[in-house]
């Protein structure tokens, strides 16, 4: 059970952060005590009084935090980037209309353009947490992963405080990405009691099968026009 998932006791701060700083330097520590089929784990829950999906929504909420603080630091440098001359245009917010053009309008633009997003971006992230989750899931599953898909769903969830290091201008989404693989990888293993092999395959097979219907997709679209 990580710390974060009993707040109430740890405090919310001091858990996130013992939260953040044991999943991602000392992961396989971390993952062990996360498994909801340990029995220890169990008793713990329990003894919390096990609110109704508690389970689920202590790490979504987890890796919401994580996911704005990422959007908060892209859109940041999107327009430190601007500034200096390294973009032509904002990459994340539309081209301003004609009728906000005046000096007057374009400040309330940019904040109501940022509301808007983190909370488009906020539903299309959780779309895309249960859909990675699923996909997941099916490739544990088929590795021989006995844990339930809550296991494989706070697995992902804890490991999106790599999250923290789009605060690095470029080269922060790869260290962020590779991190982020290793967790996975990490997380499958411990909870799941896998190989790594297997536990490596489990998280390597999705992207390979997500990748192969983007690029069918995409022919789709050269082929139609």
């Amino acid at each position: 059970m990580a710390d974060f998932d009993d707040i109430k006791e740890t405090g919310f701060f001091k858990g996130l952060f013992s939260t953040w700083k044991e999943s991602l330097f000392h992961p396989e520590v971390f993952y062990k005590k996360l498994n909801l089929s340990d029995t220890d784990t169990a008793d713990k829950m329990d003894k919390m009084g096990h609110e109704e999906g508690q389970e689920i929504l202590r790490p979504y909420f987890y890796a919401i935090i994580f996911t704005y603080i990422n959007l908060v630091f892209s859109f940041f440098w999107e327009v430190i980037f601007f500034k200096i001359g390294f973009y032509k245009n904002y990459a994340i917010l539309p081209k301003i209309p004609l009728f906000f053009a005046d000096k007057n309008s374009i400040d309330l633009y940019i904040i109501t353009g940022i509301i808007l997003l983190l909370l488009l971006l906020g539903i299309l992230y959780t779309v895309f947490l249960a859909l990675l989750t699923a996909i997941v899931h099916g490739f544990v599953m088929f590795m021989g992963g006995k844990s339930g898909v809550k296991n494989t769903f706070r697995v992902i969830a804890y490991a999106s405080g790599v999250g923290i290091f789009s605060i690095f201008p470029i080269f922060g989404y790869n260290i962020s990405a590779a991190w982020f693989a290793a967790l996975l990888i990490i997380g499958i293993k411990e909870t799941n009691g896998l190989s790594t092999p297997r536990s490596i395959l489990s998280i390597l097979l999705p992207f390979i099968f997500v990748s192969m219907l983007l690029v069918i997709f995409f022919m789709k679209i050269i082929i139609a026009r």
